[in-house]
């Protein structure tokens, strides 16, 4: 494989693979409570009857990291993006699906019964999971213009998660993966393309260890308070992928979503060989991965 090959099947498999590490203690609030009874996260582990996913498995996808699946089978499926298109994919998924339903989602979904277009349903979300979507459709469109790629991007955020913060996230999310696609040093995008205010609030926390750090950036969903977090593990860890996606998922909150965009930055930075071939290998959605990079 090529350079640019590893790195956009680690910006694939990154987002998906930290994703996955993160489910089992998804939503954990008390890190005590995780690390006591999990010890440290650096393998997947099956949610508990008592989680937020109580059908899943190990191995598998978040909630939102479902819908980055149905956004990759349908890139598999017809080889370009087309933004009502698969919004049609997207609303198939629900009536069958037996997981969790997130606020964005619910409303999204509410709004169909208001007449409007399928690219015009999008909730007002300024939750993290919108953006966070994103890595299909930037493995997809990599070896394109940079401007193609940031478009598609926000459009595929604002099917669901329409408002000013998630908008402001995917092109950013977008725009700094594809440059450390093509090979762009991971301190120097980030401060070239981060949100002004989002990469000040992580800075200021990089002395401290990431499970303080994060805490005190915050633990919940909103981009405010979940991008600032992104930044300071991709600072913190830029050259230690495991590391990375290990923290992320013990400082507990909302750590899938985190994951996600977490895992786009560092595997397009770090490329493929950083992510543990344990976690590559026994991936559920490996198979469907292998198709997209296939392309």
């Amino acid at each position: 494989m090529t350079d640019f090959q590893k790195r956009r099947a680690g910006l694939l498999f990154g987002s998906f693979t930290a994703d996955a590490l993160s489910l089992g203690v998804h939503w954990i609030y008390n890190t005590d409570e995780l690390s006591q009874k999990f010890g440290y996260i650096d393998r997947y582990y099956t949610p508990g009857a008592e989680s937020y996913h109580p059908k899943k498995r190990a191995g598998a996808q978040g909630h939102v990291g479902d819908q980055a699946l149905c956004l990759n089978q349908y890139l598999v499926r017809t080889g370009t993006w087309e933004a009502t298109a698969f919004m049609e994919d997207w609303i198939a998924i629900w009536p069958n699906y037996d997981d969790y339903f997130d606020h964005a989602t619910k409303a999204t979904l509410a709004n169909m019964d208001k007449g409007l277009s399928l690219t015009e349903l999008g909730s007002n979300s300024s939750e993290l999971a919108g953006p966070a979507r994103i890595a299909p459709v930037m493995a997809l469109l990599a070896d394109g213009p940079q401007t193609t790629a940031v478009q598609a991007a926000i459009e595929q955020t604002t099917l669901t998660h329409h408002s000013p913060q998630a908008i402001e996230a995917a092109a950013f999310l977008a725009r700094a993966c594809y440059q450390l696609l093509h090979g762009a040093d991971i301190s120097e995008t980030l401060e070239t393309t981060a949100p002004p205010w989002a990469l000040n609030k992580a800075k200021a926390v990089l002395n401290l260890d990431p499970i303080p750090a994060v805490a005190k950036l915050g633990l919940s969903c909103p981009i405010e308070k979940a991008l600032p977090a992104v930044l300071y593990l991709s600072l913190k860890f830029q050259d230690d992928l495991p590391k990375a996606f290990s923290e992320n998922a013990m400082a507990g909150g909302d750590n899938c979503a985190r994951a996600l965009a977490l895992g786009m930055l560092l595997g397009a930075a770090n490329g493929i060989d950083a992510v543990p071939g344990d976690w590559l290998n026994q991936l559920i959605a490996k198979p469907e991965l292998d198709r997209l990079i296939e392309k």
